[in-house]
């Protein structure tokens, strides 16, 4: 559930546990019934009222398009991907391996300043899926739909000859284009 939607179920259960404490209330008699009544009718005869129950509506009605909203699956970038499974056993790899490799090819390409892997894994009804979504930093002398199109391919044959992992979407963004000199790791030994 997204941030946004949380904060919005947040504030309805408190409205809704408000008016169930008041509710409460007026059934214990602990709020006499002349004062809960007065309450009601100035809160009738406002125009604040109605614009309240229709957000609340309107928040209610997004709450339950999300709950009941079709999920395009659970989605992971940590844990481990299924590679063959079989009366034998399972093969995985971990994701953080996958992004490891796709990280340092990123890297070793011409014209790459600074790379960003992410690793995807869906859980879908049928199969699972896998996907790679790269965001680069590149220099200025860098035709960007060459690079983009070389990389996401040397990516995937690398995937398909070392994990035998074949059509691994590969998206490309370039978030920025620099003249830095590429950032270089350094190893501790």
């Amino acid at each position: 559930m997204s941030v946004i939607n949380r904060f919005l179920l947040l504030l309805l259960s408190l409205t809704g546990t408000a008016l169930a404490l008041s509710v409460l209330g007026a059934f214990c008699q602990l709020l006499p019934e002349q004062l809960w009544l007065e309450q009601i009718r100035f809160a009738l005869s406002r125009q604040e009222t109605v614009v309240v129950a229709v957000i609340c509506l309107l928040v209610s009605v997004k709450l339950l398009i999300a709950v009941f909203g079709r999920n395009g699956g659970k989605t992971t970038s940590k844990g481990e991907y299924i590679i063959s499974s079989g009366a034998q056993g399972e093969v995985r790899v971990a994701l953080d391996a996958i992004r490891s490799l796709a990280d340092r090819m990123a890297h070793e390409a011409h014209g790459v300043r600074d790379a960003r892997v992410k690793v995807i894994a869906r859980k879908g009804r049928d199969a699972d899926a896998l996907s790679l979504d790269l965001s680069l930093v590149i220099g200025r002398e860098v035709d960007v739909a060459v690079l983009s199109a070389a990389l996401a391919k040397d990516i995937q044959q690398q995937l398909e000859h070392i994990m035998s992992l074949s059509d691994v979407p590969v998206n490309i963004v370039v978030s920025d284009v620099s003249d830095e000199a590429p950032v270089k790791k350094h190893r501790v030994v």
